[in-house]
């Protein structure tokens, strides 16, 4: 072999070499991306399983007031002559339930609009004048259980900084869930 093949052979095995470690480097940043997009891929199977469980719950807790109010309204439709204490009883339970429908709807609405990025509006919020908003709206629903609350505050509530739109909702959820785990008559909820 004359010194002109063996330069030849060299430079053949040097850029052999270089493209070895360039496929050696491709392969470790691809390796990298795999693992990468498996992680997120875990991820987002977590994320839908969740989103899976939260529907699967609202749609359970729709159906309880919708069987409410349908059988409620079946029962004032099918018998005209029923006294009227008892239909403003069943009128007041479809009112409560239907707006137990609304919030559980409005709920799912703020779901949709969190999963598509839709910006939260903080601002100064008066919580004092919020909470007594909330009890105004679930008013009904205590004293239909006979169940008295109060929003009592210790002092002046200075101003917090957060959505209303989306606190009023929260209150609105913990009240209703409040009304069913008070003690039975005379009862009292504070806010």
């Amino acid at each position: 072999l004359g010194i002109d093949a063996v330069m030849s052979i060299l430079d053949e095995t040097s850029q052999a070499i270089a493209h070895s470690k360039e496929l050696e480097q491709k392969s470790r940043e691809l390796e990298a991306a795999t693992a990468g997009l498996r992680a997120a891929n875990e991820r987002l199977q977590e994320l839908d399983r969740m989103k899976d469980d939260f529907m699967s719950t609202v749609t359970h807790e729709l159906r309880t007031p919708l069987t409410s109010i349908r059988a409620f309204s079946e029962i004032l439709l099918d018998d005209p002559r029923m006294q009227l204490s008892e239909r403003q009883r069943f009128l007041g339970i479809i009112a409560k339930e239907t707006q137990r429908l609304s919030r559980l709807i409005n709920q799912m609405l703020d779901m949709a609009k969190i999963e598509s990025g839709a910006e939260w509006h903080p601002s100064d919020v008066d919580v004092h004048q919020v909470a007594l908003e909330a009890v105004e709206t679930t008013g009904q629903l205590f004293r239909d259980q006979s169940v008295r609350i109060d929003v009592a505050a210790d002092g002046p509530v200075p101003p917090v900084r957060a959505d209303r739109d989306r606190l009023l909702p929260v209150l609105l959820n913990l009240l209703a869930n409040a009304v069913k785990v008070a003690p039975p008559r005379d009862r009292r909820v504070e806010v």
